[in-house]
């Protein structure tokens, strides 16, 4: 169930597939909430299917993956927080990339999906993996049996909203344990050009019709319900309301937006392989710039520990070693 847009979890970035003619173009609408806005694509369900259509027509690579590569932001995040040897979960692994990396890295990593020939794919591709088809809100997990969970693109892609995912995530992780969890980021830059272009309709690309009006539903005739973006407060608060401490959100992806949403970049995009500008794109993320147009956002997020200080976490297998947690040291 990993999400296929410019700056979301691709360990091995590459240019966007083309939609075929038949695939209904996204519509994005602007939509208030509890604790602000955020952006809904309308286009087609995001079902076990499409992601099966959507992965049979991306073929995998896995040689940087069996060599441990991540990309930058999950770099950091795991060197930060996890230790090799804990036990990890790719939950909504889609071609399971991040697993294969982290079985690499030294963790005992665990992959599930909903869509059954991208699970088969990947327990061909990495049989020391232990990979199943499930769904993501009903983990065939106990209690408190990961050290971490990375959610990777999935909470955003159910229109009841994320609350079922991240109460899921949180219930087999061990206390102390942390969340990993990326969507699409409603970034400071898109929400300044919807006030700006209020009333209008912008053409973006050959795929994309953004209405950026404030709307309480999509279009008519505008397509399923595909997926949200948040913006990096509006999660963090859920994340804390469905029992997460220690929340900190760390946009990524600046120049995807550029590319994606704007003119200049759109011209870039068609012009330029999107490899030869990972250079440039990894600098723009170092230099903060993701900030103000991330295209996506990961949250790191730890479940509380109740164990007395000083007293090991508890975890469903006592011989499993525990992931040391490291404090945040920024915002």
């Amino acid at each position: 169930m990993t999400t296929n847009l410019a700056g979301t979890d691709r360990p091995s970035p590459s240019p966007p597939t083309p939609a075929p003619a038949d695939r209904p173009r996204a519509t994005l609408v602007v939509r208030p909430g509890t604790h602000g806005p955020r952006l809904v694509f309308y286009r087609q369900a995001a079902d076990a299917d499409y992601w099966d259509r959507l992965w049979d027509d991306q073929p995998v690579d896995y040689r940087r993956a069996r060599g441990g590569h991540l990309p930058p932001h999950l770099r950091r995040a795991v060197r930060r927080h996890l230790r090799p040897g804990g036990r990890v979960l790719e939950a909504g692994c889609g071609p399971g990339e991040f697993s294969v990396a982290m079985a690499a890295r030294g963790f005992t990593a665990e992959a599930v999906d909903w869509a059954p020939r991208t699970v088969e794919r990947l327990r061909t591709a990495a049989p020391e993996l232990r990979v199943w088809q499930g769904d993501v809100r009903r983990l065939d997990a106990p209690d408190g049996y990961y050290d971490a969970v990375y959610s990777p693109g999935v909470c955003e892609h159910f229109v009841e909203g994320p609350h079922e995912v991240l109460r899921e995530t949180l219930r087999v992780l061990r206390p102390g344990g942390i969340a990993l969890v990326s969507t699409p980021c409603f970034s400071p830059m898109l929400r300044v050009g919807s006030m700006l272009r209020v009333g209008s309709m912008l053409r973006v690309g050959s795929m994309l019709r953004v209405s950026p009006m404030l709307r309480r539903g999509p279009e008519r005739g505008a397509g399923e319900f595909y997926q949200y973006a948040f913006t990096p407060a509006e999660l963090t608060v859920v994340l804390r309301e469905v029992g997460f401490e220690r929340v900190r959100a760390h946009p990524y992806g600046a120049l995807a937006t550029v590319l994606e949403f704007t003119g200049p970049g759109r011209a870039v995009a068609a012009r330029v392989e999107r490899r030869r500008l990972r250079v440039l794109e990894a600098g723009l993320d170092l230099l903060g710039a993701a900030h103000l147009s991330g295209r996506a956002c990961l949250w790191v997020a730890r479940r509380p520990d109740p164990s007395p200080p000083g007293q090991p976490s508890r975890t469903a297998d006592p011989a499993q070693a525990p992931v040391t947690v490291e404090e945040e040291r920024s915002a």
